[in-house]
């Protein structure tokens, strides 16, 4: 097996037919074709269907380009490897995230990761942690930043948790109820949230299974969190935030479109975490940024801050939990 037929392969899954991956790749359609069929009989599958129309993937060849993807990254890090051998301050880097982890700290290590690599390929995406543990699992990503309640089970990566913060429900202030519940009745009313119900990492799947009692009925799942915040000032649901969000929820509890929500039992906290595959395989520069990260965030309450919050605010929220 070569890596010319990987990517013959992995062209023609893009293009749709053997003429325009052979265009894309600047090679002859027989020499496309040729690569292709060496493949097939080395396998001794069929990897193409061809038509008039062009030509598509078999089912087995959906599962031989999944794992086809993850070889060529990999040589991708091998030639980076070897760049930063011979000291070139370049790299690649995908980051995940999920919105909590979008913190000062972050902000300033991605400043000085750019800094001292002027040609890193850097790439940040925000997802959510169930996407994000697909990403580490497919090497589509090289480092998450995570929050979940409880510990990783049965992870396929390596993990480290960084801290916890505390959780604030909220609900919209045209809400006429008590602001202080008992967990009977924190479940009978509406719930909007970024995670499904019946995760188990989720906060809802977390609290409740505390308590042997199922998830609550009447829930919204929106996972756009522009849009998750925008509803959560206009619908009467009770919404999930963790506690570095408190500046913004003062500042909308002062303007009379939320009000904050206290339960009488013990509300669990949530942990953030870092993880990616395997630290063996980590590139210089994915153990880079790492290592930047952990030492700003090493004891300092203002790194964990929201990025893009005004120093005045960030002062406010330190200590709150």
């Amino acid at each position: 097996m070569k890596l010319r037929q990987l990517d013959a392969l992995r062209a023609v899954a893009e293009a749709g037919s053997l003429h325009e991956a052979a265009r894309r790749l600047f090679l002859t359609q027989p020499a496309i074709s040729r690569s292709i069929r060496e493949l097939e009989v080395e396998l001794g599958m069929l990897l193409l269907t061809r038509s008039a129309n062009g030509a598509t993937l078999t089912p087995f060849a959906h599962q031989v380009l999944k794992r086809a993807l993850v070889v060529q990254r990999e040589v991708g890090r091998i030639v980076e490897d070897a760049q930063t051998a011979r000291g070139e301050l370049g790299g690649r880097l995908t980051l995940a995230v999920t919105p909590p982890a979008s913190t000062r700290a972050l902000a300033d290590s991605l400043i000085e990761l750019t800094a001292a690599r002027p040609d890193v390929n850097l790439q940040v995406i925000e997802w959510r942690a169930e996407n994000i543990a697909d990403g580490l699992r497919n090497g589509t990503i090289d480092v998450a930043i995570f929050t979940q309640y409880g510990e990783p089970k049965n992870a396929t990566f390596e993990w480290m948790q960084l801290y916890d913060l505390d959780v604030q429900l909220t609900i919209a202030a045209s809400y006429q109820g008590s602001e202080t519940l008992s967990i009977e009745q924190l479940h009978a009313l509406p719930w909007l949230l970024l995670d499904s119900p019946n995760d188990e990492s989720g906060f809802v799947a977390t609290l409740f299974g505390a308590h042997g009692m199922p998830p609550p009925t009447r829930t919204t799942r929106c996972s756009a969190m522009n849009l998750y915040l925008d509803l959560a000032m206009r619908m009467e649901a009770i919404t999930v935030f963790t506690s570095l969000a408190m500046p913004l929820l003062s500042q909308r509890v002062d303007d009379g479109m939320l009000k904050l929500l206290s339960l009488r039992e013990p509300m669990p906290r949530i942990g953030m975490y870092l993880a990616y595959s395997s630290g063996e395989l980590l590139t210089a520069t994915a153990q880079d940024f790492i290592r930047r990260l952990r030492t700003k965030l090493d004891g300092d309450d203002e790194g964990r801050m929201p990025a893009g919050m005004r120093y005045s605010d960030t002062r406010l929220a330190v200590g709150v939990r």
